[in-house]
C-alpha cells in the first residue's frame, strides 16, 4: 500500500503533437517533450515550489498531478491514487487554483457560489461558517462576500477563487501562478494566508510561480525544472545560500589605484574610481580586510543579492 502522504513520480514523460503546417492534406507535425523522465517523492507535510522559465514544464506538471492530463509514459502516484482516473476519492483530497482562472460564478455573491462546495463536497452549516470566519480573518475579507464577484477588484476576485479551492479542506492544494497581476500587499496577505493554512489545516500547497517570493516565503523544499527535466530537488534555503553573492563596491583614490585593485584581487573597474567585486559571504571580510591593508580607501559597501536575483541566475545558466 502506498504512503497516503506522499506524491511519486517514476521516469514521468509528456509528449504534445503539434501541427506545424496549414496543409489540411498533408500536414506537418512535430512532437513536444514538456516532461521529460523526471523522477521525484515528496512528502506532504512540506510544502512545495516548483520554479522555471516559462515553457519549463511547470503548469503541465501541475496537470499532470491533478489528473488533467495523462501522462505518455512513467508512473504518478498522488496520495496513493492514480491522477488521471479521476476517482472522487481522490478528487475529495486535492484543490487546484490557477491564476486567472475563474471558476465561481460571475453575477452571483460569492457566499453563494462558496456555499455550493459545502453541497459538493457534503460537510455541515455549521463546518462551512466556521471555516468561512477563518478563512475571511485571516485573508482580511469584510462584506465583500456579500458582492457578486463582478463588483470585486482582482485581488478580491482573487481571494474568493482561493478559498474556493479548498474550502473543503484537502490534503493537497496546487497553485498555479497565484498572485499574478496582484499588487504587492494582496501578495503578502496571500502567502500568509497560505502558511495559516498549512499550519492550522496541515494542507500541502505545490506552487508554481514566477514571483519568487510566493516558493521563498512558503516552501521549505522546491525543484527547478528547465525543459522539462528537474535540475535541482531539495531544501529551498539551501539552494538560495549555495548560489548567495554579495557584491562589494570600493571607492579608490583615483582611478589607476582602482585598476590596480581590480588587477589584483580580481575586481571590475567601473566609472567614479569605483571597483566591484563579486564574493561568497564567508569570503566578503577577508577580500575587505586584505584590500584596506595595501590601499587607501575612501568607502565601500557591501549589498546581498536577493532571492529573486538568485533564482534568475541559476535559470539563466542552465
Amino acid at each position: 500500500m502506498e504512503n497516503s502522504r506522499t506524491i511519486r513520480i517514476e521516469s514521468l514523460w509528456k509528449k504534445y503533437r503539434v501541427k506545424t503546417s496549414v496543409s489540411l492534406f498533408r500536414p506537418v507535425y512535430k512532437e513536444i517533450e514538456a516532461i521529460r523522465g523526471i523522477s521525484l517523492c515528496h512528502n506532504l507535510d512540506h510544502n512545495l515550489g516548483i520554479f522555471g522559465k516559462n515553457g519549463a514544464g511547470k503548469t503541465t506538471l501541475v496537470k499532470l498531478l491533478t489528473g488533467i492530463l495523462h501522462s505518455s509514459s512513467g508512473e504518478i502516484l498522488v496520495l496513493g491514487h492514480i491522477p488521471y482516473k479521476l476517482k472522487p476519492e481522490f478528487k475529495k483530497q486535492i484543490g487546484l487554483f490557477q491564476g486567472g482562472k475563474e471558476q465561481l460564478i460571475w453575477d452571483l455573491p460569492a457566499i453563494q457560489s462558496l456555499e455550493l462546495s459545502r453541497y459538493i463536497y457534503g460537510f455541515s452549516r455549521d463546518e462551512f461558517k466556521k471555516r468561512i470566519t477563518h478563512f475571511s480573518q485571516a485573508l482580511d475579507i469584510g462584506d465583500e462576500l456579500d458582492q457578486p464577484l463582478r463588483n470585486m477588484s482582482l485581488g478580491q476576485r482573487c481571494k474568493m477563487e482561493l478559498i474556493y479551492s479548498f474550502i473543503h479542506l484537502p490534503k493537497i492544494v496546487f497553485l498555479d501562478e497565484p498572485t499574478s497581476g496582484l499588487d504587492i500587499i494582496t501578495r503578502s496577505k496571500l502567502r500568509g494566508f497560505i502558511n495559516f493554512c498549512h499550519k492550522e489545516y496541515g494542507i500541502c500547497f505545490i506552487i508554481t510561480s514566477h514571483n519568487v517570493k510566493d516558493i521563498t516565503d512558503c516552501c521549505n523544499s522546491c525543484i527547478v525544472l528547465d525543459n522539462g527535466e528537474i535540475i535541482y530537488q531539495g531544501d529551498t534555503t539551501f539552494l538560495l545560500e549555495k548560489h548567495q553573492h554579495e557584491v562589494i563596491t570600493l571607492s579608490a583614490k583615483s582611478n589607476d589605484v582602482a585598476r590596480e585593485i581590480a588587477e589584483k584581487f580580481g575586481g571590475t573597474t567601473v566609472e567614479d574610481e569605483e571597483v566591484v567585486f563579486e564574493s561568497t559571504g564567508n569570503h566578503s571580510k577577508q577580500l575587505i580586510c586584505q584590500i584596506l591593508a595595501q590601499y587607501e580607501i575612501s568607502d565601500f559597501s557591501i549589498k546581498k543579492k536577493d532571492d529573486e536575483e538568485i533564482i534568475t541566475e541559476i535559470l539563466k545558466n542552465e
